[in-house]
């Protein structure tokens, strides 16, 4: 089949998938913002918008949506004609392709419906209520998702906890279907990671790691390094890997001047000792799945959000990973089987997990095990490419 991928940051979160389709024979063109290798691009930057806009996210989700389409009107006019279309749909991607190949699947991939809970409110004690400008505009946001819904030949979404984000009127028109990823391979021999300037870790070493794009609430970044010092403070040889980025990708960015870091770490004082608590810059993903690797307990905590591709990948890279007890990660980890499950915001129960696991870590092995084999049997890549091929065919006798 001829395959359309639309990804404002292609390859996104089809960055597996659109090998592996290959793969399988089928001819893939892939449609970003930006050049990316070999992949096709609509090449444009947000416009100048005037002052005033009610809404100048929306605005420029319409420029973006006009120049998608003029990208895809030139590929219609060589002659392109791909069998089905998947494409992100949140920032207006979608908004014009009916027209362009009405006679194409179209299956949108819309992610999550805004609502206050997935940015922590009602949920994380430190936040109160979001403001009525704050929730209309998260009202706004839903608007091209919902336009590509009603387009849409189906929708595809990650998790059913993204699905039920979603009106319940709309939740029939929605397949749960994780774009898949490759399984990092299995470790062999000695497994070891340098730190710049710092020590080398091994495998078997007291190492708590935590990875996010940005270190923020949403990723817990707060509870983790509230529970740290009690988890140094009895364990003298463990040390503490944080990989993120300064930042804010979700939610308000802090108001202190080196980000949620330097607010935490100012309140917390000489309780961390900061010898033993290694900050990292997001790192190439080889070093990544290292750090996963070499890991003896890997926190993963969330929001109620998107499902975050490094919990996936630091369980099949054989990590016991200490996650939150809440959507989506609970339809991943099944506490004391894959995994371990304590509250997003419980630091003591957080700190005593960890305890746990570096007092025993062959008693946790098993589990860790299990983790690999969850993701190998639900969420591997060629697994994915033969379940979106199969609703793909079955949308094409639908039409």
């Amino acid at each position: 089949m001829e395959l359309l991928l639309i990804h404002q940051n292609h390859p996104g979160q089809f960055r597996d998938l659109t090998p592996a389709l290959e793969r399988r024979g089928h001819r893939v063109l892939g449609l970003g913002a930006t050049p990316r290798g070999q992949r096709l691009d609509y090449a444009w930057r947000p416009p100048a918008l005037p002052a005033g806009l009610v809404d100048p996210l929306l605005e420029t989700n319409l420029h973006r949506a006009g120049r998608v389409q003029e990208r895809c009107l030139q590929l219609r006019g060589q002659g392109y004609r791909p069998q089905a279309v998947l494409a992100h749909s949140g920032w207006g991607e979608c908004l014009y392709l009916r027209d362009i190949w009405p006679e194409a699947v179209l299956i949108a991939y819309p992610e999550l419906y805004a609502a206050p809970l997935l940015l922590g409110y009602g949920f994380d004690a430190d936040l109160g209520e979001p403001s009525p400008a704050l929730r209309a505009q998260w009202r706004r946001g839903n608007l091209m998702g919902l336009a590509a819904i009603a387009d849409a030949d189906a929708c595809v979404v990650p998790t059913r906890f993204a699905r039920d984000t979603f009106p319940p009127h709309l939740r029939s028109r929605f397949h749960v279907l994780h774009e898949g990823l490759a399984l990092p391979p299995a470790a062999t021999g000695s497994t070891r990671l340098r730190l710049e300037g710092g020590p080398t870790l091994v495998k078997g070493d007291p190492v708590i790691t935590f990875a996010s794009r940005n270190l923020e609430p949403l990723r817990g970044f707060r509870s983790v390094l509230r529970a740290l010092p009690a988890v140094l403070a009895a364990r003298p040889d463990a040390r503490a890997v944080i990989v993120g980025g300064s930042g804010s990708g979700y939610g308000a960015p802090s108001s202190h001047p080196e980000g949620h870091k330097g607010e935490l770490l100012a309140l917390l004082g000489h309780r961390l000792p900061l010898e033993r608590v290694h900050f990292l810059p997001p790192l190439p993903h080889r070093e990544l799945l290292a750090l996963f690797r070499i890991s003896a307990a890997h926190v993963h905590l969330s929001y109620p959000y998107a499902l975050s591709w490094s919990l996936l990948e630091a369980m099949a890279s054989g990590a016991l990973v200490v996650g939150s007890d809440n959507p989506p990660l609970d339809e991943v980890i099944q506490h004391g089987h894959n995994g371990l499950l304590v509250p997003f915001s419980d630091t003591d129960r957080l700190a005593e997990t960890l305890l746990a696991v570096l007092a025993d870590p062959p008693a946790f092995a098993a589990m860790a095990d299990a983790g690999r084999v969850t993701v190998a049997a639900r969420y591997e890549v060629n697994r994915a490419a033969e379940a979106f091929e199969a609703l793909i065919r079955s949308l094409r006798l639908l039409r």
